[in-house]
């Protein structure tokens, strides 16, 4: 038993990977702009939303496909 792509209601699927692609982009944008906090802890906590951000997104995308 293996897991497969559903095809069945294509518009929450749809909504469901473009959310989870949303999720990965702010990620990445907040990692990326991290560098601009003065401080470490702001540095920290940006890189650190990214980092979550990112791993919900793949997350979302997944099961918006596979469940």
């Amino acid at each position: 038993m293996g897991l497969r792509v559903h095809r069945d209601q294509p518009v929450i699927r749809i909504l469901g990977t473009l959310l989870g692609i949303g999720f990965v982009l702010m990620g990445a944008f907040a990692i990326v702009g991290a560098n601009d906090y003065a401080t470490f802890a702001s540095r920290d906590r940006a890189v650190g939303f990214g980092v979550t951000a990112i791993v919900v997104g793949i997350i979302a995308v997944l099961c918006s496909l596979l469940v």
